[in-house]
């Protein structure tokens, strides 16, 4: 049920924003464009981050940036910071942690961080709570993660991301805007 409201409302906001461009089979899609949301009960099994720290890997100006930034990955988790004002750590180490359980199974993931106050950001910020990681696959789908962002909850992301499929050939009827 709650995959059917997601395609709804992905669906819905493809239609609504024709002049946002969606990524390639071949590369990560635009989470400005489209965003979804995935859940589920799990553990904190992450460390606190250092004290002063306010970005996770690599700092992105804009999505646009990423299948640059990120052409020899196959997923990426993306963390969108709190609003300026509000003082939350990034989760640096549950991504971490959530990177090498994906790269154990043979997959590349690599981590960044977008920077608040682009555009991008506040689409996206627009449409989930920040903080927040966006779990993306190549080719596939991307998932949101926030409230309590733990290993689990961004592994269970990253496994939603990798499901979804993404606009191409294989796609289904009414994924891709015309």
């Amino acid at each position: 049920m709650l995959a059917a409201a997601g395609v709804m409302v992905v669906r819905g906001m493809v239609k609504s924003d024709k002049g946002s461009t969606q990524a390639s089979p071949a590369g990560f899609a635009n989470p400005a464009a489209a965003q979804t949301a995935a859940g589920g009960p799990a553990t904190n099994s992450g460390a606190a981050a250092a004290a002063g720290e306010t970005s996770v890997g690599t700092t992105l100006g804009a999505f646009s940036e990423l299948n640059t930034a990120a052409a020899k990955t196959d997923a990426v988790f993306i963390y969108l910071p709190a609003k300026e004002g509000t003082a939350a750590n990034p989760p640096s180490a549950t991504m971490k942690g959530a990177a090498r359980r994906i790269e154990s199974t043979g997959l590349k993931c690599g981590l960044f961080t977008l920077k608040a106050g682009s555009r991008d950001y506040d689409q996206v910020a627009a449409q989930v709570t920040v903080p927040a990681v966006l779990a993306m696959v190549k080719g596939r789908g991307m998932s949101a993660i926030s409230g309590d962002i733990t290993e689990a909850k961004l592994v269970q992301g990253f496994v939603a991301a990798s499901r979804s499929g993404g606009c191409g050939p294989s796609a289904g009827a009414g994924c891709c805007p015309k």
